[in-house]
């Protein structure tokens, strides 16, 4: 039997749940993006003033996972996760009855910090229950299905909207948070023993963060992977413009559009396994999607300058440019995981802070630029560039500290 069915064979219910409840923030964030356009309409509000309802959510998700960290430490894994699906709720409620843009604004943050439990939660789920090896076919399960959620969310927030406004999607988005709820007070257990509970203990909390932000080749990878997923996250804030209103596509073509680049995205990460099982080292495969990535998005830059990116073009393109991300995520993390201290824990709630942060600062400058078909290809270069040069800065503070290691030197 493999590791795969032999996890699902121990605790197939609670791996659904987990897939859920983590999957509730990638929901969050694509199942809105057709009816971006209703919502600036409605409200009254520019594209940019709706494209920062993302930028805020992503703050909320770099928070909410900086906050979760300590509390289940503290109180167990089951009621942090319980009162964060809770707040999910209450921020999408919040968010159906929105009736401008700060209000969209504030829920869009609540919905963010509850999203967050179900980001960092599961994790520590599996690790008290399961043994590495059954944990990395869970967590391989877990990705797969986080990857499926941007392919149906785009398709199903475009169905709602045909059938009614935009406000059906917060509603909807309400109805799968109080589902995995009432799932959740059946089903999810409190994994971590009492006896295993750490005080919440501010100098001790302050110290190990501070740790891992004195590591140099962990901050530069972390910050590698933060403009990669800036990218991501420009792309998906500001695409839904640029296709329904530049290219005038309605809202569920452009959502099929949105569908067949997550399915890139997804390809990019099989052709990531395909390369590491060929033997190729981690760190270049990384390089060659951030290349591709990078190149892409600049050569969409240029065509779209020189006024002969058609729709097809153009899509071709940023399908390349967002695809060969899948290549990044998974190594870069790998990476910085390799180069943290010996708190995971501590090393993985700063990473995920840190990648959200980012991608929240960059999402905001780009809202305030005039959203045009040349704004995608610029910020996601960018991001790309940036990213590049901080992989660079990494290796050269990891070959640093191996040879400080090798030579026994004792800073």
């Amino acid at each position: 039997m493999s590791e795969l069915s032999r996890a699902r064979s121990l605790a197939w219910p609670l791996i659904l749940l987990l897939a859920l409840l983590t999957a509730l923030d990638a929901m969050a964030i694509d199942m809105y993006l057709p009816g971006m356009p209703a919502i600036a309409q409605e409200l009254g509000a520019s594209p940019g003033r709706i494209q920062q309802t993302l930028s805020v959510f992503l703050a909320g998700l770099a928070l909410g996972q900086g906050i979760y960290g300590p509390l289940l430490d503290r109180f167990g894994r089951r009621v942090p996760l319980l009162l964060g699906v809770v707040i999910f709720v209450v921020g999408s409620v919040f968010g159906a009855l929105a009736t401008s843009v700060e209000a969209l604004l504030a829920a869009r943050f609540i919905q963010a910090l509850g999203a967050a439990a179900g980001l960092v939660t599961p994790r520590a789920i599996v690790a008290d229950l399961c043994d590495v090896k059954e944990s990395a076919s869970i967590f391989s399960l877990l990705m797969q299905v986080m990857m499926i959620a941007p392919i149906v969310a785009p398709i199903l927030g475009a169905y709602l909207l045909s059938h009614a406004d935009w406000r059906a999607i917060f509603w909807m988005l309400a109805a799968l948070g109080t589902m995995g709820l009432l799932w959740g007070l059946k089903a999810i257990p409190d994994s971590l023993p009492v006896s295993q509970r750490v005080p919440l203990n501010p100098g001790h909390i302050v110290r190990a963060y501070g740790r891992e932000l004195g590591n140099k080749a962990f901050m530069a990878y972390t910050g590698s992977g933060g403009f990669a997923l800036a990218a991501l996250f420009v792309y998906i804030s500001g695409s839904a413009f640029v296709f329904t209103q530049h290219f005038s596509l309605s809202p569920a073509v452009f959502s099929y559009v949105f569908a067949g680049n997550s399915v890139a995205l997804v390809l990019g990460g099989v052709v990531s396994n395909y390369l590491l099982k060929a033997g190729m080292p981690t760190s270049r495969v990384l390089a060659l999607g951030l290349i591709v990535h990078t190149a892409s998005a600049l050569l969409l830059y240029a065509v779209v300058q020189a006024d002969v990116a058609g729709l097809i073009l153009y899509a071709a393109l940023i399908a390349v440019s967002v695809g060969s991300l899948g290549m990044v995520f998974g190594n870069v993390t790998a990476l910085t995981m390799d180069v943290a201290g010996p708190q995971a824990g501590t090393a993985a709630a700063l990473m995920g802070m840190f990648h959200y942060l980012i991608s929240a600062v960059v999402g905001y400058i780009v809202s305030l630029a005039v959203p045009g078909p040349q704004v995608l290809p610029v910020a996601i270069g960018g991001c790309g560039l940036l990213a590049i040069i901080l992989y660079v800065l990494a290796g050269r503070c990891r070959t640093v500290t191996r040879s400080v290691s090798e030579l026994g030197v004792v800073k």
